[in-house]
């Protein structure tokens, strides 16, 4: 029971953590991609918690990061921790973003594997854009 009270808790913090300044849709966007990381298993166990605390997926987590500890501390009441929740929730039936799209980035950092030929720029929603793996020929 614990654990999927957890991932109820986890998918919408991460999109707090992670574009609380962004567009609704661009919150959609983040919450879309943590389930298509775990639908393909791509760095997840398959569970929201196993895939937003997989080690160095996103910055948030990472013990140094200075927002972690606002990120544990969040009151569930704070209007935009409640915008986060809708997003997650809209998160699991949008078509924003095509399936695939496992990997996103803000405009204003260029990540190694944005350059990889591995990896397909899809669309850009606020400041992050947003990535699919190519698919195998």
């Amino acid at each position: 029971m614990a654990k999927v009270i957890l991932d109820e808790v986890w998918g919408p913090l991460n999109i707090w953590a992670e574009a609380r300044g962004e567009p609704f849709q661009g919150q959609v966007a983040v919450g879309f991609v943590t389930r298509e990381r775990m639908r393909l298993g791509y760095f997840s166990d398959g569970s929201v918690t196993g895939t937003v605390w997989r080690p160095k997926q996103f910055s948030w987590t990472l013990a140094g990061d200075k927002q972690r500890q606002a990120v544990l501390d969040v009151d569930d009441e704070d209007p935009r921790y409640r915008t986060a929740l809708d997003a997650w929730e809209e998160s699991a039936s949008t078509d924003l973003l095509p399936r695939g799209t496992v990997l996103y980035h803000a405009d204003y950092v260029r990540p190694g594997w944005a350059k990889s030929d591995k990896v397909e720029f899809v669309r850009q929603i606020g400041q992050h854009l947003f990535y699919r793996l190519k698919k195998e020929a």
